[in-house]
């Protein structure tokens, strides 16, 4: 079957996109490799708590269940993907994942995954930024143990001894500060670590962000080059990890 628009990749960006398209009366289908919408959060580690407000990770002002200043944990944002899903009847093939895109000439597109081509006029890549995890190739025979952030769930995973986490971003601060309580965590960084507090003066940083526009500014104008070169950390979890 031929659609007006395939959109590859069925999370937040993924659905945001289906539903607009509804609206528009647009032909369309979603292709995703997970067998059901938002169980790729449901993947991730077992503390992850977002750092943005319930009321600021909605989608198409379908609420989260929940205190709107509340922060979701990463089983409520799946069940959330999911209902969202399911209560705007968005058409969505789960246990597809996308191994080819190629395209005929100007007019079409064709979508191979593992067992089907589908094909369509245009094409919405909604994979996100980090797809592919990265290791780095760090190995000198003196770590016992090593593991990625996309395979960490909790302690119990990681053997007694110290632990050196590379990456201090969001992900890894939470990470730290988590096995901190049980293990003896150095954090290495890169460049000084920069933070803002998830709530300022009772209102959320995002609530902030919108009241100055300082979340609307375009990636190239003054305020967007600032906010790409600094790229702070949310919230105050550093505070309790030891940096190198």
């Amino acid at each position: 079957m031929e659609y007006e628009v395939i959109v590859i990749g069925g999370g937040q960006a993924g659905l945001a996109m289906g539903y607009s398209l509804k609206q528009k009366n647009v032909s369309f289908i979603i292709i995703d490799e997970n067998e059901q919408t938002g169980i790729s959060w449901r993947k991730r580690y077992d503390s992850l708590r977002l750092f943005t407000p319930r009321n600021y990770s909605q989608l198409h002002g379908f609420h989260v269940r929940g205190d709107p200043k509340g922060f979701p944990d990463k089983n409520e944002m799946a069940d959330y993907l999911n209902v969202f899903r399911i209560k705007n009847d968005l058409p969505i093939v789960h246990n597809e994942k996308v191994i080819k895109l190629s395209k005929n000439g100007e007019k079409k597109f064709s979508v191979i995954t593992q067992s089907k081509t589908y094909k369509a006029k245009q094409i919405v890549v909604a994979t996100g930024a980090f797809y592919n995890p990265f290791v780095p190739n760090i190995h000198d025979g003196t770590a016992s143990f090593d593991i990625h952030a996309s395979k960490y769930r909790n302690p119990s995973q990681i053997p007694k001894g110290n632990v050196l986490i590379i990456g201090a971003g969001n992900t890894g601060v939470q990470i730290a500060a988590e096995l901190n309580k049980t293990h003896q965590v150095t954090l290495s960084q890169s460049k000084p670590m920069k933070s803002v507090p998830q709530v300022i003066a009772g209102r959320s940083l995002f609530w902030w962000l919108e009241k100055f526009r300082i979340g609307r500014a375009k990636p190239n104008s003054f305020i967007g080059k600032i906010l790409r070169e600094r790229e702070p950390l949310i919230g105050n979890d550093y505070k309790t990890v030891k940096k190198m």
